[in-house]
């Protein structure tokens, strides 16, 4: 990350620490729900909405600028299958955006000339052929691992793991991965809400399995494995009270949620929720109609405390300016700078 967005990440931080002055630094945008895998997990590719034309998104992009955003992650559905995602990655770094994106990595060696200005891609990958195919479908595994090949050669890349009852002895595998293309992994739950995600039950492993696997993480990552995932985070993960229940009313580690005051979610059709987990379980405004300032500044009141998804929960570490924290993901950025 540039050093200039990281200061003024940290200086908005800080004076919301201090004056509760609430800035979008943080948009995480949806630019599609179309994609060509079949995860077991996601119900985004059931989702039936009018996508953001590249204007709009260009639109949104400065006004995300002048309401002080500073970095902003592309997802979906595959954000790749984007004909124009080369421009919308282009403009938004031009405007001085740290611009992140996800991808299942099936489209990356066609598409790599459009990704040089990335910031950094995270591509999913669960585990070997068996595990990985297991959550996200047959024949995904060869096209990941020729994504991760060829954006490793040209990106910093990290992957993101969704533990489930298929892939916890698969952790070795993408550790020895992360190793061997000199990436940075981390590592989530199932944390998804029904409108988004499906299967949780079927797919959650025993609380007990769970553990012993985040206790895995938490030890390999004191002996220099190459894991992005905070301490910070698999701790709290280790405390969260019900695996079958993403979101609580009452706060973990007493950590406060800062989604809808320092970070949001831009929904594909553009309407502006606190975070993801409350895509089409809250009410939303879209910034086609009010602008992108009104529809954050619209996000007072969030109907929860705290959640077990490792994106918002390390964002609000970070945004709480945890020194710990902070220090792992900067060390994190550090091992695959370019």
């Amino acid at each position: 990350m540039r050093w200039k967005n990281k200061f003024q990440m940290g200086r908005g931080a800080l004076k919301y620490r201090l004056l509760k002055k609430r800035m979008p630094l943080n948009v995480i945008l949806s630019v599609t729900n179309r994609c060509p895998a079949h995860c077991l997990y996601c119900r985004f590719p059931q989702r039936k909405q009018k996508e953001l034309s590249r204007d709009q998104i260009f639109s949104l992009i400065d006004q995300m600028v002048q309401a002080g955003t500073q970095r902003l992650g592309l997802w979906g559905g595959e954000p790749l299958l984007r004909n124009d995602i080369g421009q919308i990655i282009d403009y938004a770094s031009g405007k001085g955006l740290y611009v992140t994106l996800d991808s299942n990595g099936f489209l990356i060696p066609e598409k790599i000339e459009s990704l040089k200005k990335l910031g950094h891609i995270v591509i999913a990958l669960d585990g070997d052929r068996i595990a990985h195919e297991a959550n996200r479908g047959k024949g995904s595994f060869p096209k990941t691992m020729k994504g991760i090949e060829v954006a490793s050669q040209h990106l910093n890349t990290w992957t993101i793991t969704v533990l489930t009852k298929h892939n916890l002895g698969a952790i070795d595998f993408i550790l020895k991965t992360a190793e061997r293309y000199g990436l940075m992994s981390t590592f989530q739950i199932l944390h998804h809400n029904e409108k988004l995600g499906r299967n949780l039950k079927k797919l959650s492993p025993s609380p007990g399995d769970l553990q012993k696997a985040i206790r895995k993480l938490l030890h390999l990552k004191r002996e220099g494995a190459r894991i992005a995932s905070s301490t910070n985070y698999l701790k709290y993960l280790l405390r969260w009270p019900d695996y079958q229940r993403p979101i609580s009313r009452d706060r973990n580690y007493g950590l406060p949620c800062l989604a809808g005051k320092l970070y949001c979610n831009v929904d594909s059709d553009g309407r502006v929720y606190r975070c993801s987990l409350l895509i089409e379980e809250s009410p939303a405004l879209n910034f086609l109609e009010v602008g992108f300032r009104n529809a954050f500044l619209d996000l007072e009141n969030i109907p929860c405390e705290a959640c077990a998804a490792s994106c918002f929960t390390e964002y609000n570490y970070l945004f709480a300016l945890n020194p710990k924290v902070v220090y792992q993901w900067l060390k994190a950025f550090s091992r695959t700078s370019r």
